[in-house]
């Protein structure tokens, strides 16, 4: 027979138990890949009484070393190597307390821990949950030390276990199903204290929103004075949220940001607001966002479009670099501008690399580092002699108001250093976020 075999198993067993007590659980779990179906506690219990077998075939067939290694083993292998003892010694076996990884009382805890999980999740307005369970470092410790002296591949983690056996007992009684993609709340199981503790789970939320006036930031800015910088944000119409949900804290996380007196208009900036400890998930996102929009009316209009994921929070976050936005600026310059001067504007930028510093008004806040960013096209329109509008579709993270006036040099090429004179940006839109175009057109 090649191999893991029961005499290897029983060779490990006795290293184990001549070492340090375990219960069945903790020596059971030394074997956990090993077997369908069982629990660490019945494959701990079917182990010892393995070895009580094995050791009794070689005491039957007079090996007196055997004899000597049950008599030591005995009092860790418990109850079931009591009627041998007895029948070698004339005495009654008394078993040895305790347990070197866990104490002895680790079902028990486990027990207890699965009854509390039930009782507290009854008491919340959640369905999908997971199990955490928390070890005290020196239990750790033991069972990791006991694991690389004796080469147990096929051990698994005391908290793997806390964690399976809890969640076991909720699917039992409850019916559910633990969730590890997206998950609604956590129950937290400690094996120090014996307590379980629920940690609700953020509620993600994907959606985009259209700012409609101007002086409006996209998060709550408070100056250092700790006044609000501007009376109302995005941020501030998520935050009816809070009270939607029974919940903590609500952060917005954008794809990228415009600034506060920058409309966001057309196709809406996509975002994730993130609602912390919430106490109820039952409120559909229909009701959900009628609410934020009739807090915020006038001023931002919200869509709610599902539910997200951490891993969508990071994309979303990080994907400033894989947009492009259209913007629409008015712009005025410090002489009057000739239809051929525009017209040349439009053909120099064309797939036109920009080489742009930080600019001078947020470089106390931000990187002061030099970027490059693409300006796929730009389309003008005159309104008067020093005045016109244009349609600029640019790479996101490109700075616009800076783009049209050169920031005394710090963007080059700008329309100021093409036009040969001072331009100012009056005012700015989003008009779009959109995917990078395919290729020049």
């Amino acid at each position: 027979m090649s191999g893991v075999d029961a005499g290897w198993i029983v060779g490990k067993a006795v290293e184990l138990l001549r070492s340090v007590p375990l219960c069945d659980n903790c020596l059971g779990r030394m074997f956990a890949l090993l077997g369908r179906g069982l629990t660490n506690r019945e494959r701990g219990a079917a182990i010892k009484t393995l070895v009580v077998m094995e050791l009794h075939r070689r005491i039957r067939e007079g090996d007196r070393e055997a004899e000597k290694l049950f008599l030591e083993l005995a009092p860790r292998l418990g109850s079931v190597a009591g009627r041998l003892y007895w029948e070698l010694t004339g005495r009654e076996l008394e078993p040895v307390g305790g347990c070197y990884i866990c104490g002895g009382d680790l079902e028990e805890k486990i027990r207890v821990m699965g009854r509390d999980a039930v009782k507290a999740l009854r008491s919340v307005d959640a369905s999908r949950f997971l199990v955490a369970a928390h070890v005290p470092a020196g239990m750790k410790a033991r069972e990791d030390e006991l694991k690389r002296l004796h080469g147990l591949a096929y051990a698994e983690s005391i908290g793997s276990e806390v964690k399976r056996e809890v969640s076991k007992t909720v699917q039992r009684e409850l019916g559910l199903e633990p969730e590890f993609e997206k998950p609604e709340i956590l129950v937290e199981a400690d094996l120090s204290t014996w307590t379980v503790r629920l940690q609700p789970l953020p509620l993600l939320v994907r959606g985009r929103y259209w700012k409609l006036g101007r002086r409006v930031s996209q998060s709550i800015w408070v100056t250092r004075r700790g006044e609000r910088r501007y009376p109302f944000s995005v941020e501030d119409g998520l935050a009816w949220l809070s009270k939607l949900y029974d919940a903590g804290d609500v952060v917005l996380h954008g794809s990228g940001r415009e600034d506060a007196d920058v409309r966001m208009l057309g196709t809406g900036r996509p975002f994730i607001v993130e609602v912390k400890r919430p106490r109820l998930r039952g409120v559909s996102l229909a009701v959900a966002e009628g609410e934020v929009n009739r807090y915020a009316s006038g001023l931002v209009r919200y869509r709610l479009e599902g539910f997200a994921s951490r891993s969508d929070v990071a994309e979303i976050k990080g994907g400033e670099g894989r947009h492009s936005k259209i913007y629409h600026a008015l712009v005025v310059a410090s002489r009057r501008l000739e239809d051929e001067e525009l017209e040349r504007l439009e053909g120099f930028f064309r797939w036109r690399s920009v080489r742009q510093r930080t600019p001078r008004r947020v470089r106390h806040r931000r990187p002061d580092v030099v970027r490059e960013r693409m300006v796929y096209s730009v389309a003008v329109r005159r309104l008067g002699g020093r005045v016109f509008e244009a349609l600029i579709h640019a790479e996101g993270g490109l700075y616009i108001k800076e783009l049209v006036s050169g920031d005394g040099g710090d963007t080059e090429p700008s329309f100021a250093s093409v036009l040969g004179a001072e331009a100012y940006c009056a005012s700015l839109d989003v008009v779009a976020v959109l995917p990078p175009p395919a290729g020049r057109g």
